[in-house]
């Protein structure tokens, strides 16, 4: 029995929800992990009230599921994998605590949206880190906790980038800081008296305990707070294309340009996803598409600081040259597209209504991994392979490779367009895809779903150790169980 009175005490009867039609809104997404409502959701607003749930989760032997985004979600982290889940729904914790522009450091609660957080950079001149057009309700600290990755890959000196400081609250209801924000001093603001900035991700202990929540779809903690580090805000900047037939030469020019550190900027989209990104009517995206090149390379240069024209103009006649050795040239305009008209719609933006994934067909399912860039052709005539035998078409299939941790390695990810109505039935493809790519040395970084059904039982030290540390942290098994390879708990 869930004890909402205690619950109503903590943040008050409002904020304790348990309408049938609300939970369900809770008990699915756009994945395959089975649908279970939760009991009961409930929205804090501050860390001593997350605190004060956790512990009753533990005295009631109660299962807390974090949320932090708005739908459609697509992964099935947020889906209770128990009976009797309480969902604990983090968006009205949506303050921006501190913006300092001498560190280029911003400090968020999870509910702040990437749009309501470059607005509030605008006002200072920096720019926050994107990933590719996220939805309008997508959290920060959500895409920043799972390791998302963002659009410009040279400030990606780490998979846990952009991520500095962070406050955590742990399975036993203790709250811990790492990084800069752990000390000294028992305040933030006592920090910041000396010059503190939260910026440094070095804590004062050995152990970054930020680093084993991260990627952990709240098996540890529920983070009430990241800082995190931001860049300069470009004064002058242009967006280019380069198209290709294939993707050999645009594999090559990535990596060169990514060794030089020119362009800010910095992907490979097929046709498919690029105009996905731009139209939101399925003909027009169809038009679109056959107006473009197979493949793009969007690439963005900037000027910014003390001499922003010197700045772009050496990074543009640079770059520039550097596509001309490929044969190729870098093109401010393709399809009909300009740049400028690109970066007005996806640069340091949220996707508009309906979410992106969602305009051709309805729906997507997302099959995403790590490999390098220059094994990617690949997997991509695998993910082509396993279509055609699965009844998919091809030609459906969206995708986007982003290089990541300075390039040496890549974020591949494959979209997977399809109606709403023929999605129950893509499931035999998707999992079919999933282990042909595990067969092929594909590497599910963040295993969700059946994913971790792939990767753990050929983990036996990392899971050893993995549930070690849930034994530590989250000692009650409060903390979304079921997830991971903490599924038989």
């Amino acid at each position: 029995m869930i004890p909402k009175k205690n619950f109503k005490k903590i943040i008050g009867s409002k904020y304790v929800i348990d309408d049938p039609q609300q939970l369900q809104d809770y008990a699915s997404d756009n994945s395959y992990v089975s649908s279970r409502r939760p009991e009961l959701v409930v929205r804090p607003r501050k860390s001593e009230e997350i605190q004060e749930i956790v512990k009753l989760a533990r005295q009631k032997n109660l299962k807390l599921v974090p949320v932090s985004s708005g739908p459609p979600r697509f992964r099935g982290d947020t889906v209770p994998a128990t009976d009797g889940a309480v969902v604990v729904d983090l968006s009205r914790m949506n303050r921006i605590n501190w913006i300092n522009r001498r560190n280029r450091v911003a400090v968020v609660e999870p509910g702040v949206t990437f749009d309501q957080l470059q607005q509030e950079l605008d006002k200072v001149g920096l720019r926050s880190m994107f990933p590719l057009l996220p939805r309008g309700n997508k959290s920060v600290v959500g895409a920043f906790m799972e390791r998302e990755p963002f659009t410009v890959p040279k400030y990606a000196w780490d998979l846990g980038d952009p991520v500095a400081s962070s406050e955590l609250v742990l399975g036993d209801g203790y709250c811990m800081r790492t990084g800069g924000g752990a000390g000294p001093g028992k305040t933030l603001e006592d920090q910041r008296k000396v010059g503190g900035a939260q910026k440094s991700p070095l804590s004062p202990l050995t152990m970054d305990v930020r680093r084993i929540a991260q990627g952990s779809q709240g098996s540890y903690a529920i983070c009430t707070w990241l800082s995190l580090r931001c860049e300069l805000l470009p004064e002058l900047e242009k967006v280019f294309f380069v198209g290709a037939e294939n993707l050999d030469k645009l594999i090559e020019i990535s990596y060169r340009l990514m060794y030089l550190r020119l362009p800010d900027e910095m992907y490979i989209l097929n046709s498919l996803n690029f105009a996905c990104l731009l139209e939101k009517n399925p003909s027009r995206i169809s038009a679109l598409q056959e107006k473009l090149p197979p493949w793009i390379l969007v690439t963005s240069i900037g000027g910014y600081g003390e001499l922003p024209a010197e700045q772009f103009n050496y990074k543009n006649a640079d770059v520039q040259k550097e596509v001309e050795k490929w044969g190729m040239s870098l093109e401010e305009k393709i399809g009909g597209i300009r740049g400028s008209f690109y970066r007005d719609k996806v640069l340091r933006k949220t996707s508009e209504d309906p979410y992106w994934k969602t305009r051709f067909k309805g729906d997507c399912r997302e099959v995403f991994f790590l490999t390098s860039l220059s094994r990617t052709p690949e997997f991509i005539e695998t993910a082509q392979q396993a279509a055609y035998e699965n009844g998919h078409d091809p030609a459906s299939i969206g995708v986007y490779l982003q290089l990541v941790m300075q390039g040496t390695g890549c974020h591949c990810e494959f979209d997977l367009y399809t109606s709403l109505a023929k999605a129950p039935g893509m499931e035999g493809f998707f999992n079919d895809l999933s282990q042909r790519i595990f067969n092929l040395g594909g590497y599910y970084s963040r295993p969700y779903g059946v994913w971790s059904e792939l990767v753990y039982p050929y983990s036996d030290t990392f899971v050893k150790y993995a549930r070690g540390l849930k034994d530590i942290f989250d000692p009650g098994n409060v903390m979304n169980p079921g997830k991971l390879c903490f599924k038989e708990n």
